[in-house]
């Protein structure tokens, strides 16, 4: 660790006064904290020094300094232009650094400090993307009085963390920091050396996303365990502090609040309260704890509820935001009634200045938690809606369409929050040697970054809109949902039956992805694998001993058994490109054995064998997929029966809507959307990890000799044409399967809407529409009668 510390500034007339002499004294002072640090060694012990010893320490620099007959350095340094609402700080600036976050928490200088007295220890996240952000956020924050608060800023990447030491060890970038106050720089995730290792993006971008906001749990919890007297401030980094906010979370009306947030809207399902937007409409508007700028302060109640959320995470997507919000909501209990409809009620709960405060009691363990949601007047979203909305506003926090960095700098700029001048921070942490380039990432932090994630969220909110209209009035709503199909079996009837799924496996058609799905549905763990039996065949590609799951029929395999009563689910595919597909696979599902070359005449010769003809129908029949093909026994009409009977199918070519349909089936209403059903990862990082190397890697087909054939030998003997002609049971049946899918998809009541009104599977939803299909009761009703 290394502290640095910077006298307090002088009066506002004589502050400009012998900088270069400043300077002079705030080098010796580096110096001396350097050889300390040297001294006491590298064995986590590190000592801070006082204001009262820097002040010694630079004791002959500060007389210099108020000599009159210094020289006035003000035109060559320029002057402060203090911005409305920012006052002068005494605070000195004193720096730590943290090379990993364990470090931060066994520090010595920091348990004293919390034990002294309370103090707000203000939690910023940063990484390079909103560096300048930041810079600009600092601007602000120094000039308010920092003296009960602590800065402790995580850096989420290791060249964010470089860039912010160097800037801050930087004498003349210490000058402008002071009134920053003791700060604190933590590492919160060190590499092992240059390049990849040194910015996670770069090794898993995606997986660092989903993580950040589980983190930020993990953290807070972590902090008001370890020091009783640090109350723990949220703050985003383009939030900006116009006036001091504890005027907020110090305001007589919320001291005894344990939460003091800002207000947002998401998630909707999960509000704390409503607010009535149009007297005359009776339009409501959903009210809820925004993360954007949140004050917890440290008690016992909030220690009890931080581990309810450490508790429930995983289950809200592992997304913060949504989890304080829903666990407040669903899993504790209020005396203060909120009838959701009633302007009545919802007054009951607004303050004079809009401010909206509600109490919830937990249920299993008692405590109280105390909420305050501060109105947009004080902590504003939309910034520019109206004429003077800033006058007020203590903390700016503007929406931007685009969630980068960029975009933010242009808002601050346009709402006149750039402070420019020699004393600006915006532009410290410019440093081109420590960059590194960063992979492109499809999102900034809490945005979505895929169709997949989409698609889960709007899943997520259909299922809590059914839940509560669902639930009878005055049952609770925990008790109408379910995780997984064995929770439900065991809570309504019991668990009579070990089988409670159905899963019929098409090979090369998404059947391992359907296994992991099936054994999320069924309520086998650990989540995010498929059922395979170890080591895999091939060997290796089932990564553990523990994956079988006995709750699921066909969980491994391609012999179906439609002899038990449980919902059947599957997975198709285009029979032309499944069967290519499979004739780059191992055997059995390709003839041509280890060694051999994937040749035209190979494929000519695995197409025509009955083992290998018309897939689909066989199984659909009930068939194993590699048994020879019988034409009297496997019919057109029985696999179109079958497929009417069974209660979710998805299609590769449609694999948004089919992620859609899933938990809109009757079967699987009542259950929780688990991510893993939705290609995402699963709560356990781990197991995400080794599904998808199992799923992406050792199943797909992108080897140059599978692209080769392509593109060569099945382009040029027309073999789109050659494997029709032999499959022709199964593209009637494909095209029945297109046509039934479409039907049901289209049937579901506003789904389709809002797809569209999120971007969700636009083509496939355009196609559905393109395929003529009579009433599906009425179509399947014939086949089954005819079959």
């Amino acid at each position: 660790m290394v502290d640095v510390i910077v006298p307090p500034p002088l009066s506002s007339r004589r502050r400009y006064h012998g900088v270069r002499l400043y300077i002079t004294g705030l080098l010796v002072v580096a110096a001396l904290s350097y050889f300390t640090g040297l001294q006491n060694g590298l064995n986590g012990h590190s000592v801070l020094q006082t204001e009262d010893d820097a002040a010694l320490d630079t004791q002959s620099s500060l007389q210099l300094l108020e000599d009159p007959k210094s020289t006035d350095l003000r035109s060559e340094f320029g002057e402060f232009q203090q911005s409305p609402g920012l006052v002068s700080s005494s605070s000195s600036f004193s720096f730590a650094m943290f090379p990993t976050v364990d470090e931060m928490f066994v520090n010595q200088r920091l348990i004293e400090m919390s034990a002294q007295h309370p103090k707000d220890l203000v939690v910023i996240f940063v990484d390079t993307t909103y560096l300048e952000t930041f810079g600009v956020w600092l601007d602000h924050y120094k000039h308010h009085d920092n003296s009960g608060r602590i800065l402790s800023i995580f850096a989420i990447s290791e060249i964010a963390y470089d860039k912010v030491s160097a800037a801050f060890s930087s004498p003349t970038t210490q000058a402008k920091l002071r009134g920053v106050g003791e700060t604190f720089l933590v590492n919160l995730n060190p590499g092992k050396g240059k390049g990849k290792g040194k910015d996670m993006r770069n090794a898993d971008p995606d997986r660092f996303l989903n993580k950040l906001w589980v983190l930020r749990l993990h953290i807070m919890q972590r902090i008001i365990n370890t020091f009783p007297n640090l109350n723990v401030l949220y703050t985003d980094a383009d939030a900006i502090w116009l006036k001091d906010p504890v005027q907020l979370y110090n305001h007589p009306q919320h001291q005894s609040s344990n939460i003091v947030a800002s207000r947002g809207t998401y998630p909707e399902w999960c509000p704390l309260a409503m607010e009535l937007h149009d007297d005359e409409k009776m339009h409501l508007n959903t009210v809820t704890i925004c993360f954007g700028f949140t004050y917890f302060r440290n008690t016992p109640d909030l220690h009890q509820l931080a581990q309810n959320l450490q508790n429930a995470v995983a289950r809200y997507r592992n997304d913060d935001q949504i989890a304080i919000n829903c666990v407040l909501n669903l899993q504790y209990d209020s005396n203060d009634d909120l009838h959701m409809n009633d302007p009545s009620s919802i007054a009951a709960f607004t303050q004079p200045d809009k401010s909206v405060i509600r109490s919830f009691f937990g249920k299993v363990i008692a405590h109280n938690i105390k909420v305050s949601i501060l109105p947009y007047e004080q902590v504003t979203r939309r910034c520019g809606r109206d004429e003077g909305m800033l006058e007020n506003s203590v903390v700016a926090h503007c929406y931007t369409d685009l969630k980068e960095g960029q975009s933010k700098l242009n808002a601050f700029d346009h709402f006149g929050f750039l402070i420019e001048g020699q004393n600006s921070l915006r532009h410290v942490f410019d440093n081109p040697e420590l960059d590194t380039p960063i992979l492109a990432s499809s999102s900034a932090p809490g945005t979505r970054a895929s169709w997949e994630e989409a698609a889960y969220s709007l899943s997520l909110d259909r299922f809590w809109r059914h839940i509560k209209a669902a639930t009878p009035e005055g049952d609770s709503i925990e008790n109408s949902y379910y995780p997984d199909l064995k929770a439900q079996h065991q809570s309504t009837i019991g668990l009579r039956s070990t089988r409670l799924l159905n899963s019929v496996r098409i090979p090369k058609s998404g059947s391992s992805a359907l296994s992991v799905t099936a054994r999320a549905l069924s309520g086998c763990h650990p989540d995010g694998y498929p059922c395979c039996k170890f080591p895999g065949h091939p060997v290796g590609s089932c990564p553990r001993k523990d994956l079988m799951c006995s709750l699921v029929t066909g969980c491994t395999d391609h012999r179906p058994d439609y002899d038990g009563d449980e919902a059947v689910i599957t997975t198709l595919r285009d029979p032309v490109s499944r069967s290519v597909s499979a004739f780059f696979y191992h055997y059995p599902h390709t003839s041509v054995k280890h060694g051999e070359s994937h040749t035209w005449e190979k494929f000519v010769e695995n197409i025509q064998s009955p083992r290998y003809k018309n897939i689909l129908t066989k199984m659909l029949e009930g068939s194993y997929a590699y048994v020879g093909f019988d034409e009297v026994k496997h019919t057109v009409p029985r696999a179109k029966a079958r497929l009417c009977t069974i209660a979710w199918f998805g299609l590769s070519e449609m694999p948004v809507s089919s992620s859609m349909m899933l938990y809109e089936t009757p079967q699987f209403r009542k259950l929780l959307p688990n991510p893993v059903a939705f290609g995402l990862q699963a709560s356990d990082a781990t197991a995400a990890e080794h599904a998808a190397e199992e799923k992406d890697g050792l199943r797909v087909n992108s080897d140059s000799e599978y692209k080769e054939f392509l593109a060569t030998s099945f382009a040029t003997n027309d073999g789109t044409s050659f494997v029709m002609q032999h499959n022709q049971h199964d593209m009637e049946v494909y095209q029945f399967a297109e046509k039934l899918f479409c039907g049901r998809l289209l049937a579901k009541i506003g789904l389709v809407e809002e797809m569209k009104q999120g971007g969700l599977g636009l083509e496939e939803i355009e196609k559905c529409t393109s395929i003529g299909f009579d009433n599906i009761e009425e179509l399947c009703y014939n086949i089954q009668n005819n079959a």
